[in-house]
């Protein structure tokens, strides 16, 4: 997304001046961190409004972001509030001796409530956390058009689509299985070829099998990844056939999910490869910068790194089809 490239940039050079002059002048200081505070704080209380009104002009479908719509909505509401006070100043309605009594009120406003300059310190050392994280779930959006929309090169798709067909001829199920399992990665190469490439890639075989493993509770088990088999074992209850797109989806999902446990395992070669790679998923996985994923999540064995990407690609997959994790697909979950 090239409008959070250009956001990021904004919130930078805005984040720039402000901490410049609480180095060189405090009082413009104050003064620009007031401005930024009230517009944050607008930008907070009329955020539902501002939501309704950007998705008249912006397609939200996919991928809808909460920290997007808010940095935009911000940024849009800051650049008024920004050329208002210029405005103001230029047209000379407001003097210099004017603006000294608006900066001591404001000083007075942050004296009323941080009665020292220590704690000051600290509230502004939070507050610009708080941006940070805004600004590095923003990057973490901008990389999604790298990593989400990978479409394949013919060569590619050619070796995967038959490296598909023999894991799904060598499956040892039900012939109404290997249908189901035959049109989802069809599916799943038209709607979300980089998912489909992901699943192939990194899976050796796809199993159907009663017995659970003892680490996992006999209520979630739905689909669990093997290894170093590199395999991908699923409950009988596929072996049924399909009779919806949502089974489609639904079983996409899962192999989503797996298929992400299976890429990490593999990459995770060597001991100093396997510390790298895990320092990655911890930052391109973590639920702060994420959180608009793991608000959604519910059923997860473990809560360490592997599985928060793992439940992040699948929350991320359902988005596409504007599917809401929480209120209706953990109802088909919990169903079956």
């Amino acid at each position: 997304m090239i409008g959070d490239l250009i956001l990021i940039f904004v919130f930078a050079i805005i984040w720039q001046r402000i901490i410049k002059l609480r180095k060189t002048n405090f009082r413009e200081f104050i003064f620009e961190l007031s401005i930024y505070f009230v517009v944050f704080c607008l930008n907070l209380i009329l955020y539902k409004f501002f939501s309704s009104a950007l998705s008249l002009i912006f397609d939200f479908g996919l991928f809808p972001s909460i920290v997007g719509i808010f940095a935009l909505s911000f940024i849009i509401l800051y650049i008024i509030v920004r050329f208002s006070v210029y405005y103001i100043f230029k047209k000379k309605h407001w003097t210099f001796e004017k603006r000294k009594k608006i900066i001591d009120k404001e000083i007075s406003f942050f004296d009323f409530f941080i009665h020292s300059m220590e704690d000051f310190q600290k509230a502004f050392t939070i507050f610009f956390a708080i941006n940070l994280i805004i600004i590095f779930t923003l990057l973490n959006s901008f990389v999604d058009v790298f990593t989400h929309q990978k479409i394949l090169n013919y060569e590619n798709n050619r070796a995967l689509d038959m490296k598909a067909e023999r894991m799904i001829n060598n499956a040892k199920s039900s012939a109404d299985f290997k249908n189901n399992l035959r049109q989802t990665l069809k599916f799943l190469k038209t709607v979300d070829p980089r998912a489909y490439e992901k699943i192939i890639e990194h899976t050796n075989s796809f199993v159907v099998s009663k017995d659970i493993p003892s680490n996992l509770p006999a209520a979630d088990f739905l689909a669990y990844a093997s290894f170093p088999e590199m395999s991908i074992t699923f409950k009988p209850i596929f072996t049924r056939p399909f009779n919806s797109l949502e089974d489609q989806i639904y079983f996409s999902m899962l192999m989503v999910h797996e298929a992400e446990h299976l890429k990490n395992y593999r990459e995770n070669s060597g001991f100093i490869v396997n510390s790298l790679n895990y320092a990655y998923l911890k930052v391109r996985c973590n639920p702060i910068t994420n959180y608009q994923y793991f608000s959604n999540i519910k059923r997860a064995h473990h809560m360490y790194v592997d599985e928060w990407c793992a439940q992040i690609s699948e929350v991320k997959f359902l988005k596409q089809f504007n599917i809401d994790y929480k209120e209706y697909w953990m109802k088909h979950f919990e169903n079956n």
